[in-house]
């Protein structure tokens, strides 16, 4: 059966159109989407051709976190039930165009193990962002450190603002350093402890009257950039710093890594998600420590897909989550 979706005509092309969708197979699931949030960082470096951890084959449809409603089962699938509610990653389809990830989609079949059950504690549109919510978990997960330590997060978008968050449910202070103030506002509103605009602010200065002292536990970066790393490496003690770097540069080279062995900092990597973290992710959806739906501000029918990668891509200075949703339309 025929599906609308979003799709990437070409480098910087966006339209709504339809797919073809087949009937489940074995170990698949097909799922009705009732929300698929936009991951603005990776979704647009594919976009733009310059997503270099796998190739682009134009078109295609992005997106890997949706939230729906099974509406098929197919062979050997066990444990889930048509009309059940769940959190789905990537759609699986062969066709012209072709999935990459293949969430943003009317409907579409999933692995049965790329599903998860949602409780009704969690909200929908916060499950949509899931995956994009287990990046930011993982990366605070990595810090080795007690409650009550400080953590500086670089980079105000919706990883960053997750992994403030996650660094919260362990007990850590959570700064924000950005410089778009909308952003900073709704970080202050429901994801840090502080913030601190890297425009306006010295940031040691900024850091020492929110903390009491010029330095902090550790950084998370998602921005990854030579003039980021400048900024912050002074805020790590030599010796026991850590650094984690949560995101993805299209350059070769954007880290000193030279600075950070003289340091002697501690510097880890992450990148995808696993089972296990987004299980944990959702849980702490469910308990209220990890919230998306606030920080989406822009909740449309992905009919507005086009307008709304032209935002994206512009850097429209209002934007930060973007949510489409899929009910009231044939899909």
């Amino acid at each position: 059966m025929k599906t609308v979706a979003v799709v990437f005509e070409d480098v910087n092309q966006v339209r709504v159109g339809e797919v073809e969708m087949p009937p489940p197979q074995a170990g698949q699931v097909t799922v009705r989407t009732l929300y698929s949030t936009v991951s603005c960082g990776t979704e647009g470096w594919v976009l733009q051709n310059v997503f270099t951890w796998q190739p682009t084959h134009y078109p295609c449809v992005p997106g890997y976190q949706r939230v729906g409603v099974i509406e098929q089962i197919g062979p050997g699938v066990e444990g889930w039930a048509i009309g059940q509610k769940v959190m789905a990653t990537a759609g699986r389809w062969e066709g012209p165009v072709c999935p990459l990830w293949g969430s943003h989609v009317g409907l579409a079949n999933t692995p049965a193990n790329e599903l998860y059950a949602l409780s009704e504690d969690v909200d929908e549109v916060d499950a949509s962002a899931a995956v994009v919510a287990q990046v930011g978990y993982n990366a605070a997960s990595r810090i080795t450190g007690a409650p009550g330590q400080w953590v500086a997060v670089f980079g105000d978008g919706l990883i960053g603002q997750c992994a403030a968050q996650a660094a919260r449910a362990r007990g850590m202070h959570a700064i924000i350093v950005g410089h778009r103030a909308s952003r900073l506002r709704l970080a202050a509103a429901h994801s840090a402890d502080a913030v601190i605009d890297s425009h306006e602010e010295d940031l040691a200065a900024a850091v020492a009257r929110i903390t009491g002292s010029r330095q902090v536990a550790a950084v998370i970066d998602t921005v990854q950039g030579t003039k980021v790393q400048a900024q912050y490496v002074d805020l790590l003690a030599n010796g026991s710093g850590q650094i984690v770097y949560s995101g993805f540069s299209s350059t070769e080279t954007w880290a000193d890594m030279a600075d950070l062995q003289k340091r002697e900092l501690t510097a880890h990597f992450v990148s995808g998600w696993t089972r296990p973290r987004m299980q944990a992710t959702l849980d702490l959806m469910a308990e209220g420590k990890m919230r998306v739906r606030p920080l989406v501000t822009h909740l449309v029918s992905y009919r507005r897909a086009a307008d709304m990668w032209q935002a994206i891509l512009s850097k429209q200075a209002d934007l930060l989550g973007v949510t489409f949703e899929w009910q009231g339309d044939e899909a």
